[in-house]
């Protein structure tokens, strides 16, 4: 039930509105409209030729890589009319997206899913946006400009081989725009039930550079814990950066910097004893400030080959009823491709990563020791050799990683894809990844306010972690089939069977104390104590039945067996489902009747969460966009049609209050010159 609580005044920051008002002002004279192009007007073969560089980390096309890959790309996100980066990879197969409340996400790969998901390693432009302490993305700190994202890849199954320690069950790489393809103004403004946008950006030139400055403001209205009941979970978020990027051949260089602000009512458990029985979610405000500097030199050589070197430092922290936390980082990262004789093609490189995140807890919760240095050294090779003519590839790589968290740990994996002939695929991939203990699960101690037991003594809870946690383990076997028909369908299937071992668990002990007076105590600490098979199946498609007209649609089926440790006293880990849907699927439509119009219909349906108790739902969102002369367009967007409110996820009620996500309409309005 909404609090009686008064509102905490937003207001925006000055340098940020300046900035808004400035981009918005600046003149584009001579800068001719260039229409966006409509993806449902390209062939399935230009959808599968799309390039990406998350599978091996060099340039390939996503047709030819062995792996599980999913590219949504930037007509994808415009035609979606979503705002945030959690929904948008609803649009993925084998992404499990459920919203928490106003300002939270779990967001997972095949299974684990949580409030901080610590198996999936997230990008944006090759820069890990993971919180060590956490094990996971705190997304409501990433409000990102969508318009200026070229594409989001998603690599379904481990990669760690290429991207290290947490690459676990996936990596998503958020891909920004070069700053050539964001010349001129743009301005978006999106108001409606769920809340408001505003994004602005310039794009100019100066010699031989490249450059963009852009800010955004979100609104995300409060969701609901009941029908029509709201919850007082509003959030808001500024921010404001730039991108550079010029090329000097053979050389490229980029550089980019952001800061973001935001405020969030997140519902947080209310730890404090004399308050807690009146109000057991805390109404008070969290605020998240954060920031970061990228540099990327790329060197080309003769023949192909390319040296990349980037680095980058970032700053987050975070005030809320839990506590204060603060992290700094510092990354520097060295690849290398190149050929070798006709049938080998060799990746290499390096990297090093120190951060310092510290967390100062407040009533009930503690972090032991409150401030940890960590860093972590890892190097990697990668070697994809041909053979029958280039029909077959078979890729051998390992990343072999130190931190001082877990120590030493390898990481390798063997791929083989087979073309089959000029429209068919087949690969396979057999990997191995490990996941670093967070530094919550090896320091965190909390305490949660007394309650009454049903024989009348108070009942206290604490919960701990354990400072010899383990790294938790990864065997995984996949393969997949792709196949164009024709020109206008493609259907992928992918396959796999995962072996997890040393998976957290959540030890109970308890015991009855009377001193200083008679009372139940109930200790709760991390450990690893259970292994895990999953086993899934994931379909996607694709289908033009008219040259304005494309299906997309996907169905994954997720199944995982736990097998506790004889000595576990975890009492769920024998009933542990993963936190995600045994069965989800989609179906997406973009049809253009005419160049400046296009309609989209999506369907999104997942699965009851048996453990979690939360019913199944099927999400409909339904927009229509009409593009103008002079750049102008206008898109009436409906979300979750189907229903007043659906929950999406459960099982944080010790930490954090669960809500409903709502019915909403929105109306956009975009004007962009240039490109």
């Amino acid at each position: 039930m909404k609090s009686s609580a008064p509102a905490a005044r937003w207001r925006l920051p000055r340098f940020v509105l300046v900035a808004f008002l400035t981009l918005v002002a600046v003149p584009s004279p001579g800068l001719a409209q260039t229409p966006p192009p409509d993806l449902a007007n390209l062939s399935i073969d230009d959808l599968m030729n799309i390039r990406i560089v998350s599978a091996s980390r060099k340039e390939q096309r996503a047709r030819d890589a062995a792996a599980a890959v999913f590219v949504i790309t930037h007509d994808d996100i415009r035609r979606s009319g979503m705002t945030t980066i959690p929904d948008l990879l609803r649009l993925a197969p084998g992404v499990e997206v459920a919203q928490i409340n106003a300002n939270k996400w779990a967001v997972s790969v095949r299974g684990f899913n949580g409030l901080y998901a610590n198996k999936l390693l997230v990008l944006v432009d090759g820069r890990s946006i993971y919180a060590l302490l956490f094990g996971g993305v705190t997304w409501e700190a990433w409000d990102l400009m969508l318009d200026d994202i070229d594409r989001i890849e998603v690599i379904r199954g481990p990669n760690a081989a290429m991207w290290g320690g947490n690459a676990v069950n996936g990596v998503i790489n958020i891909i920004t725009k070069s700053a050539a393809d964001t010349q001129g103004p743009l301005v978006r403004v999106d108001g409606g039930r769920s809340g408001e946008q505003a994004a602005a950006r310039y794009g100019g030139s100066r010699g031989g550079a490249r450059y963009r400055l852009y800010s955004q403001w979100s609104h995300r209205d409060e969701s609901l814990v009941a029908p029509d009941v709201r919850a007082n979970d509003a959030s808001h978020s500024a921010s404001a950066g730039f991108r550079l990027d010029w090329k000097t051949r053979p050389d490229a260089f980029t550089l980019e910097g952001d800061f973001i602000a935001g405020e969030q009512r997140a519902l947080w458990v209310n730890f404090d004893p004399r308050t807690a029985a009146g109000e057991p979610f805390s109404n008070a405000v969290s605020m998240t400030r954060g920031g970061h500097a990228l540099g990327r030199w790329t060197h080309t050589l003769a023949g192909g080959a390319a040296l990349q070197i980037q680095s980058y430092a970032d700053l987050a922290s975070r005030h809320s009823p839990v506590g204060d936390y603060k992290r700094k980082a510092f990354d520097v990262d060295t690849q290398f491709h190149t050929a070798i004789g006709a049938h080998h093609h060799l990746v290499v490189g390096t990297a090093y990563r120190f951060s310092r995140e510290r967390l100062d807890g407040h009533i009930g919760v503690s972090l032991t020791p409150a401030e940890s240095d960590s860093s972590r050294v890892t190097a990697f090779v990668s070697d994809e050799m041909s053979f029958f003519a280039t029909r077959m590839a078979v890729t051998l790589g390992s990343q072999v990683q130190h931190d001082g968290v877990a120590g030493a740990g390898v990481q390798p994996t063997a791929r083989v894809m087979w073309k089959a002939s000029s429209r068919q695929r087949v690969w396979a991939a057999l990997s191995r990844s490990l996941r670093t203990p967070s530094l919550q699960q090896r320091g965190i101690h909390v305490e949660y306010p007394p309650v009454r037991s049903a024989s009348g003594l108070p009942l206290i809870v604490f919960f701990q972690g354990t400072p010899t946690a383990a790294t938790e383990e990864l065997v995984d076997v996949e393969t997949g089939y792709r196949v164009e028909i024709g020109t206008t369908s493609s259907i992928d299937v992918t396959g796999f069977v995962g072996h997890y071992d040393h998976l957290q668990t959540q030890e109970i002990a308890t015991a009855v104390a009377f001193v200083p007076s008679p009372r139940i105590l109930v200790n709760t600490s991390f450990s690893n104590k259970l292994k895990a098979t999953t086993r899934g199946l994931e379909v996607a498609g694709q289908w033009s039945p008219a040259p304005a007209w494309r299906l997309d649609g996907s169905y994954t089926v997720f199944h995982l067996t736990p097998h506790p440790y004889a000595d576990s006293m975890d009492p769920t880990a024998a009933m542990q489902d993963g936190s995600a849907p045994r069965t989800k699927w989609q179906l997406r439509s973009a049809f253009s009747p005419s160049p400046r119009v296009t309609l989209n219909l999506s369907f999104i349906h997942a699965g009851r969460l048996e453990q979690l108790q939360v019913p199944a739902y099927t999400r409909a969102d339904v927009n229509a966009e009409w593009r103008f002369r002079d750049g102008l367009s206008v898109m009436a967007i409906g979300q979750n049609l189907f229903d007043a409110a659906h929950p999406e996820f459960g099982g944080t009620g010790s930490v954090l209050q669960t809500t409903q996500v709502a019915r909403s309409a929105a109306l956009r309005l975009r004007w962009a010159f240039g490109r």
